[in-house]
């Protein structure tokens, strides 16, 4: 009966690869230099049945590491690796009086919140901020502060999801999902080649080649409402592109970003005025055309590009106060207008003052 228990029991579900980062980097700070072969002993993610999987979740490990900011040693005669806690940590924080009132009122306030997923760090901050000064950490917060604080995705089915993309990104298998559009938008079912995840603003994104939108694309992962990998884990079903790189691909200008899985890219004409002329120096894609003239003896910049990201577009319009204008297409520049009036109505100046055409 015991060997039957034993047989049924499920395997310990795989690390997160948030957690399995974190681990190393605690491993590496714990003072001696480590081999590789040590770490992988200390971290069994590292060891897969392919020496060559767990080697790149290594190397990726550790360069999302340093990405972070984390110093990590490397000798390249023995292959050891180490985190100097002198390079990494803070300086001590040295707080005054009014500087911890305003620490604790407000992690109070955060601990009253409804929705906390926090609560156990707040709770281990007030500690720390009153054990040495009489302020009493407990009570509820002051009436005027409060915390909103958005739940995360901890289901199973997120776990499971994210577990399953990332063996999927090791063993190059596409997976098909069904992915639930923003905005109310229906669900649509896709088939992804998955090149890379990436944590970003709170959610762990997926990148990866869309065979429905025949391009790359990007989805949250919380959004995959089901996920299948494609069948025989020893054959791979594509191949990364040797010019695809995960962090360009995510650093790229924002004037160029796709945003979400279903965005349409749109012919963008944008006119600069000189009190903004910095702006034509960002990156607007290989492909835009610049052209320079006179706007009542003043020179503009005129730029064409491409674009799939018409939140920011609207955003960097209404905030240059007019010394950007976007002229086509008319559906966008309709839009801008429309918030322009909207803003000024709330504040009781001119529309032209809000970030609408500057005439």
């Amino acid at each position: 009966m015991k060997a039957s228990t034993e047989k049924r029991r499920r395997p310990e579900p795989a690390p997160s690869p948030d957690e399995r980062i974190l681990s190393l980097m605690l491993l590496l700070m714990g003072g001696d230099r480590m081999i590789r072969e040590e770490i992988f002993a200390a971290i069994p993610a590292y060891v897969t049945r392919k020496s060559e999987a767990g080697e790149r979740k290594f190397e990726r490990d550790k360069k999302e590491l340093r990405e972070l900011g984390v110093l990590i040693e490397e000798d390249s005669d023995d292959h050891s690796y180490a985190i100097n806690r002198r390079d990494y940590e803070l300086p001590e924080l040295s707080l005054d009086d009014e500087e911890r009132e305003v620490l604790v009122l407000a992690a109070s306030a955060m601990r009253s919140a409804r929705t906390n997923d926090h609560r156990d760090l707040v709770e281990n901050a007030l500690r720390k901020l009153a054990f040495d000064r009489f302020v009493h950490p407990g009570g509820n917060a002051p009436s005027h502060l409060a915390f909103n604080l958005a739940p995360r995705d901890t289901s199973a089915r997120f776990r499971r999801n994210l577990a399953a993309l990332e063996t999927a990104i090791e063993t190059r298998k596409r997976v098909s999902i069904t992915y639930a559009g923003g905005d109310g938008k229906p669900a649509t079912h896709r088939a992804v080649d998955p090149y890379g995840l990436a944590y970003r603003a709170g959610d762990w994104q997926l990148v990866g080649y869309c065979h429905l939108r025949k391009t790359l694309r990007t989805f949250r992962v919380d959004r995959i409402q089901s996920l299948k990998l494609g069948k025989r884990p020893d054959s791979p079903d594509f191949e990364i592109p040797a010019t695809f790189s995960l962090s360009q691909y995510l650093q790229r200008s924002p004037w160029l970003f796709e945003a979400g899985a279903d965005a349409k890219k749109e012919i963008i004409t944008l006119e600069i005025a000189p009190e903004r002329a910095w702006v034509a120096d960002e990156n607007f894609g290989e492909t835009a055309r610049r052209e320079t003239f006179e706007r009542e003896g003043q020179p503009w910049t005129r730029i064409t590009f491409s674009s799939a990201n018409p939140e920011y577009i609207v955003s960097r319009a209404l905030d240059a106060a007019g010394f950007l204008r976007v002229v086509a297409p008319k559906s966008l520049r309709k839009r801008i207008q429309d918030d322009a009036t909207r803003i000024a109505m709330c504040y009781e100046f001119p529309s032209t003052h809000a970030g609408g055409d500057r005439r």
